[in-house]
């Protein structure tokens, strides 16, 4: 038997991330052992150990490309060709619309309940450094104020500062739309509660 296509190893990787997840969420990181996840995914648990050498590098390969690692992503743009593109205005709504299709999926909701749940048993125990990814999250935001104060778009603030004034209410309204309600989300409503923060909030930085 031939070794496994690259291909085929990225799907059982992204499976049995898929499957820790579900499980992290439901049952929480100590309550989940490899064992659970190898049954979940339909693998033998030496499998697990051929993509992840332990159950904190499963942790740390969703938090890579969910919840704060979705900032990462703004690392990667050229913001000032972006600026060059759309006006400023017209970008942020560009960053909001990406975090409101981001936070909608559901497993970004499962992996928000997590870090919520279990963020602070998770730093205590060493597993993983919650506030490390939140603060990384914020300097990647925070490029887009950097570049728009640069070109003197905005008023000139501490970057990290406007950063959070941008950010914490819509992580409320994330909770409040996304995290507490029991059926299905009003979308909707969280659009509008979003639009009328941009609004303040543009009208403050201008």
């Amino acid at each position: 038997m031939g070794r496994p296509k690259k291909s085929e190893e990225r799907d059982t990787r992204q499976n049995i991330l898929d499957a820790a997840l579900d499980l992290f969420s439901e049952n929480g990181f100590f309550g989940t052992s490899m064992r659970d996840i190898a049954k979940q995914v339909g693998v033998r648990e030496s499998a697990l150990y051929h993509h992840f050498k332990s159950k904190d590098a499963i942790v740390h390969g969703l938090a890579q490309t969910l919840g704060p690692g979705h900032a990462r992503h703004l690392a990667e743009l050229d913001i000032g060709a972006m600026l060059d593109a759309v006006p400023p205005r017209q970008l942020l709504e560009q960053v909001v619309q990406f975090m409101i299709t981001s936070w909608s999926m559901p497993s970004e909701q499962k992996m928000f309940r997590f870090m919520l749940s279990e963020g602070p048993r998770l730093g205590q125990h060493d597993v993983l450094n919650l506030p490390a990814y939140a603060f990384e999250a914020r300097r990647n935001i925070s490029r887009v104020f950097v570049e728009m104060m640069r070109r003197k778009l905005i008023k000139k603030r501490d970057p990290m500062t406007v950063t959070i004034a941008f950010m914490a209410p819509l992580m409320m309204l994330r909770v409040l739309y996304l995290v507490m309600p029991k059926g299905p989300p009003d979308l909707k409503g969280f659009k509008a509660e979003v639009d009328a923060h941009l609004d303040f909030f543009w009208a403050s930085v201008t």
